[in-house]
């Protein structure tokens, strides 16, 4: 697989993208997490579903920019994240705030994530569910009165839609052979989505897996891209 050549005309933080040509201002945010940097383009891991107690012997989290692991182009980069919990129910997700519209202004936007999945099994396939959003506020993991670590956003429950999803779908790889991993692509291309800003001028991003999973699962975004047109 060849990573994509982003054609831009880049702003100071290397995210932004105008369209000189049309008379329409056009946004593109586009992070393919090549330098190998975790962090890189402002992406940050969390998770959320857990008990406080939890402790390692319950609780595995890992998340950092590593190599494309076997199937996919093993010289480039993606964002690799691992969880388990073995009590089940974990959202495991990256989010990122964007910033630069104009305050409290429409737009038209499209998303697209790639996935990189391996699993086939109904074992996992039927627990685990993709999911992406964006909002004018940021996704957070809070601590309930409960003890438990929550989204605090409307993600849905288990295969369940929330009301701040976007895309959403099925992690099944189309390999069957587990030892490779091969990509998923989730887009709203041609059915474009009305966002607004808030009032300053800015939203937040998130991408993960919503699992009722009580073993290990490993994925690895491979790109994140959003266009924008203004309204």
């Amino acid at each position: 697989m060849k990573k994509y050549i982003l054609i831009a005309i880049l702003a100071a933080a290397g995210l932004w993208s105008c369209n000189e040509d049309s008379l329409d201002a056009s946004i593109t945010v586009d992070s393919n997490f090549q330098s190998g940097t975790t962090g890189e383009n402002g992406w940050i891991p969390e998770y959320a579903g857990y008990a406080s107690t939890a402790d390692s012997s319950q609780l595995d989290t890992v998340a950092a920019t590593a190599l494309l692991p076997r199937g996919l182009d093993t010289t480039q980069y993606g964002f690799r994240i691992l969880s388990r919990y073995s009590k089940g129910n974990m959202f495991s997700y990256i989010k990122k705030r964007v910033t630069g519209f104009k305050p409290n202004k429409p737009y038209e936007m499209t998303l697209q994530v790639d996935l990189a999945t391996k699993y086939t099994a109904s074992a996992v396939v039927d627990k685990v569910t993709f999911k992406s959003g964006v909002s004018t506020i940021e996704p957070l993991t809070e601590k309930l009165t409960s003890g438990v670590y929550a989204f605090n956003l409307d993600k849905g429950t288990g295969t369940q839609v929330g009301k701040d999803v976007l895309l959403s779908g099925s992690i099944a790889s189309t390999n069957l052979d587990t030892r490779y991993y091969t990509l998923l692509r989730y887009s709203n291309d041609g059915q474009p989505v009305t966002v607004t800003t808030n009032n300053s001028g800015e939203l937040w991003f998130y991408a993960g897996t919503d699992s009722d999973y009580k073993d290990t699962t490993i994925f690895y975004f491979d790109r994140i891209i959003a266009r924008f047109k203004e309204l």
